[in-house]
């Protein structure tokens, strides 16, 4: 290797185990440092720790497994040196014996199927606690193995009657997993599984009464994606506390941007790139930050999953792609779900959370749901569905709108709008006759002609006949151009792209509200570059007009310069509409 070759880390992309992760070199935010709060004397034994998908709780919990099972004790040196803990000198590391459940691959489409997995589950975390501690006696009965409460109990009666015995720590990783994805699919089975005499909420009973005895459970560490699952078991496990939102936890998984920092560099070869770590985070921000899990957090938090695989793209093609060019895989039914809780809400609900997207407003309740028990009701009410979108990563805390007697909360980013937006296109526009039949005007940029305001007329016709008064006084510049791109997207012969990445010299990541591309791969390939304006009728006085027509202008000038456009043949537009009328288009 030459002295100006850069030498990178492995990436931790789709890997879980935090030993790997350190015996293998491979970059890694330090959360150990979470440890402290886990560890304060006024905290809960059995706490509850909720994030969305892909954000790095089974990695958080394999660090926990490391640090507190007795079987690491001489590995300490190895996978804690030179972490935040490690000088903290804590008399609880390696204290313990681990039980660790990972409850992510159970599934199944009955109630037998589901038994089988989820007993499954539980062998492996037993037959991983026995690969540990070979002295450790376990024979359970053929009747004890076929319920996941029976299997549980005879391993606690085995474990009070281990020699070796000191204190059990249980480890649950993604224990909703499958739970909501049969909620999604099949309301009657979940309330089966969950409801009195359900195996699952037996299960955790067994793990409760076990707590109760000093010689047997010391502690219990569960993560997951929602409350759901929890709060409709709640009679099986009421010990367990939420502590979701504690401000001590909002960084526990996720990246902050002073971890990503330290993990850019190590992953992507900057130099050969040609930019810094922060012109990287820069572009990145609007599209995968944003997230906050506690009113009182001074930091955000970056999706961890999402940014790796953006990484892993920079590193392979040396290249500086746009992030919303290269999404996770992993997020690809994120738009699906999102319309499947839509669809198990009150009448009316999903309606109204959609409004409330289209108009700009935040969504506001005064306290996170903390009983979502579906056993007791059928349907979400809005402080059900509100707290389901923040627990599942649609919405997220919004700490400057927020107080001890409200919560206010928002679309975290980019990739969270797309989402609502997709949802809100396939919910309320493509099911509208109007929205369907009704044409704009593509002739004139088929043709690549300057004048396009007969595109600009038919804007005007489509907006008037798809939108009552009402919806036009308290839209937003946002739902605007949703629906003219959505319209464009169904149309053949164009390709329509909205909130464009586009990297401007000198002035970093700038967003094109709406990008047609015509004769796309051809010598008359065109490209217009548009800015919308919007504000209601009642408002649209000259001065306002025209303030509005100079900023539009003065932007959509700025973006005609991005580098994405070097060598293209592009024609720029500024259009500003009152209400539904587009009042110029220049």
């Amino acid at each position: 290797m030459s002295d100006s070759e850069v030498k990178l880390l492995n990436s931790p992309y789709g890997e879980v185990s935090y030993e790997l992760f350190r015996k293998l070199k491979r970059a890694i935010a330090d959360k150990s440092g979470t440890i402290k709060s886990l560890d304060d004397v006024g905290m809960t034994r059995y706490p509850v720790l909720l994030r969305p998908r892909r954000f790095g709780k089974s990695t958080f919990v394999q660090m926990l497994k490391c640090f507190y099972d007795i079987s690491y004790a001489d590995r300490y040196e190895e996978l804690f040196s030179e972490t935040d803990i490690y000088n903290e000198h804590m008399e609880s590391h390696n204290s313990y014996h681990v039980l660790n459940f990972d409850f992510s691959g159970v599934s199944g489409d009955d109630r037998n199927t589901l038994i089988e997995n989820f007993i499954i589950a539980i062998k492996r975390g037993i037959t991983d606690f026995r690969s540990r501690y070979a002295d450790f006696v376990f024979e359970p009965s053929e009747s004890e193995r076929k319920t996941p409460s029976g299997f549980i109990k005879s391993f606690f009666d085995a474990y009070l009657l281990y020699p070796s015995r000191k204190s059990l720590y249980i480890m649950i990783d993604e224990y909703d997993n499958f739970a909501n994805s049969i909620l999604s699919q099949d309301f009657k089975l979940f309330k089966a599984i969950t409801g009195t005499g359900g195996f699952l909420k037996d299960f955790y009973a067994a793990i409760k009464a076990a707590a109760a005895d000093a010689g047997c459970i010391a502690k219990t560490f569960i993560t997951g994606v929602s409350s759901v699952s929890l709060d409709s078991l709640t009679s099986g496990f009421n010990i367990a506390l939420n502590v979701t939102s504690d401000e001590c936890f909002n960084a526990y998984a996720g990246f902050t941007e002073d971890e990503l920092k330290v993990i850019i560099p190590q992953l992507a070869d900057l130099q050969k790139i040609g930019v810094t770590a922060e012109e990287v985070i820069s572009r990145m921000k609007p599209v995968y930050d944003g997230y906050c899990f506690s009113r009182l957090a001074e930091s955000t938090l970056y999706n961890s999953s999402m940014c790796l695989y953006y990484l892993n793209k920079l590193r392979k093609e040396h290249d500086f792609i746009a992030p919303e060019d290269c999404m996770d895989p992993a997020s690809d039914h994120d738009g699906s779900k999102l319309k499947q809780l839509f669809a198990i809400a009150e009448d009316g609900l999903a309606d109204r959370i959609i409004d409330t997207y289209l108009t700009g407003r935040s969504f506001s309740i005064k306290n996170l749901a903390e009983n979502i028990n579906l056993n007791k009701s059928a349907r979400y009410d809005d402080v059900q569905l509100l707290s389901m979108l923040y627990y599942l990563g649609y919405l997220t805390i919004d700490p400057k709108l927020s107080s001890s007697s409200r919560l206010s909360l928002k679309i975290p980013n980019m990739f969270m709008s797309k989402l609502f937006a997709q949802c809100t296109v396939d919910l309320r526009l493509k099911p509208s006759k109007l929205f369907k039949y009704q044409v704009l005007d593509i002739s004139a940029m088929l043709e690549a002609n300057d004048d396009i305001s007969s595109f600009a007329n038919s804007c005007t016709e489509f907006l008037s006949s798809i939108f009552t008064n009402q919806v036009l006084s308290h839209m937003s510049e946002m739902a605007l151009n949703l629906v003219l791109h959505a319209k464009l997207d169904s149309m053949f012969g164009v390709f329509a792209e909205m909130q464009k990445s586009l990297r401007i010299a000198g002035k970093g990541e700038k967003y094109a509200d709406l990008v047609i591309t015509v004769n796309d791969g051809t010598q008359d390939e065109c490209i217009y570059l548009i800015e919308l304006k919007y504000t209601a009728k009642k408002e649209a006085t000259k001065a306002k007009l025209e303030s509005l027509k100079k900023e539009a202008s003065a932007q959509v000038s700025t973006y005609r310069t991005a580098l994405e456009f070097q060598g293209k043949q592009v024609r720029a537009y500024a259009m500003v509409f009152a209400g539904s009328e587009c009042v110029y288009c220049g």
